[in-house]
């Protein structure tokens, strides 16, 4: 009598041991230098919610990191980046305007704002995307995924 396997939990189990590997290259001291350098002059109006901003920017930092990775494998069995960036683009998007309705939220602006700091957003998360894609690709390179 052979053991019935849940494939959902397995699938569920082999993905959360990937994303503990991934993150542990990921620098939180990284992170919160790049959102200083991105969002300070867009939290000037909002300084009262800076750390509430700042715990959220790292959550989509994270998650934007994990997409990147997850797509890692294409990049190290040769597919260009941006060929891979434009498979993620459905994803991606949907992470991008998630992280936009948060900060239109806490900000009331004019268009002209409205248009950079969608721009910064996207560069943001894109340049996360892109480290998690770049580190996955170096861990199938050392065979360490």
């Amino acid at each position: 009598m052979a053991v019935v396997m849940n494939f959902t939990e397995k699938y569920r189990n082999k993905q959360l041991d990937f994303e503990r590997k991934t993150l542990q290259e990921l620098s939180l001291i990284q992170i919160e230098s790049m959102i200083h350098e991105t969002f300070d002059h867009f939290m000037k109006p909002i300084a009262a919610y800076r750390q509430t901003i700042i715990d959220m920017c790292l959550d989509y930092a994270v998650e934007s990191f994990l997409l990147g990775a997850s797509y890692g494998r294409f990049g190290y069995y040769g597919e260009a980046l941006e060929t891979v960036y434009h498979r993620s683009q459905k994803r991606f998007k949907t992470l991008l305007d998630d992280f936009f309705d948060f900060w239109m939220f806490w900000l009331y602006t004019d268009d002209m704002v409205n248009e950079s700091l969608y721009m910064a957003c996207e560069a943001y998360l894109y340049y996360w995307w892109k480290e998690g894609f770049e580190a996955t690709v170096r861990r199938y390179r050392l065979r360490l995924h």
